[in-house]
């Protein structure tokens, strides 16, 4: 009789931290998403993509140019 207690009340005491390791997350995660630090990381994201294209069409330019600098053709 007391085992099946003491595994009830082991159940019910991994529930409960259960629940509460769910809250935490949950809180966590709101937290992240109201800084809107992802939005900004998209952000910066896209504009490391679009300078990646520009020095590739400028290194592009550059051996057809007879290889000026990029400084060079700029100016």
């Amino acid at each position: 009789m007391n085992t099946i207690l003491e595994f009830y009340g082991a159940l019910v005491v991994s529930l409960i931290c259960l629940i509460v390791v769910l809250i935490f997350a949950a809180i966590v995660r709101y937290a992240i998403d109201s800084s809107k630090t992802s939005k900004k990381l998209d952000v910066l994201i896209k504009e490391v993509h679009y300078l990646k294209t520009e020095i590739k069409k400028l290194q592009h330019h550059k051996l057809q140019d007879g290889g000026k600098h990029i400084i060079d053709e700029k100016v």
